[in-house]
């Protein structure tokens, strides 16, 4: 599995955690049934059952629900944690993510232009590279207000 694919099973695996930590139970018991459903989907399609075109969109508009609420719970987890964090700062890590998942494809195909944002690989690295920035800032913030 290439570090793409990594990134991606570590943002879904990580969902139903982050949701947790809202201590808010409709979004935590919203995100662990699209959760259940993404894995029973994904096993069905790997294990060679027999998907409809119907199935693809399905697919398609459950993978970007479960991604926006990857999104949310990751925000609010921040905002507990971190009470400074604005959508702003929030935004800004959107943003470096994008920029280095572009990066990354720029230096994995060979050459230097920009990928469409809708292309699935793009939007789905981004969002993984800023969830981990944001994590990382998070615990950064942390480690700060332990120590003082």
């Amino acid at each position: 599995m290439d570090v793409f694919g990594t990134l991606i099973w570590l943002g879904i695996l990580i969902n139903p955690f982050l949701a947790y930590q809202t201590k808010r139970v409709s979004l935590y018991r919203i995100t662990l049934i699209l959760f259940i459903v993404f894995l029973v989907t994904w096993g069905y399609a790997v294990a060679g059952g027999t998907v409809p075109a119907l199935f693809d969109t399905a697919w398609n508009l459950l993978l970007i629900a479960y991604v926006g609420l990857l999104i949310v719970n990751s925000y609010l987890v921040s905002k507990r944690f971190v009470p400074k964090m604005t959508w702003f700062r929030f935004g800004v890590m959107g943003l470096i993510g994008v920029v280095i998942s572009q990066a990354w494809f720029g230096l994995s195909k060979g050459e230097w232009a920009w990928s469409s944002f809708m292309h699935e690989d793009v939007w789905v690295m981004s969002v993984i590279v800023s969830l981990l920035l944001l994590l990382f800032v998070t615990m950064k913030m942390l480690d700060r207000r332990i120590e003082v």
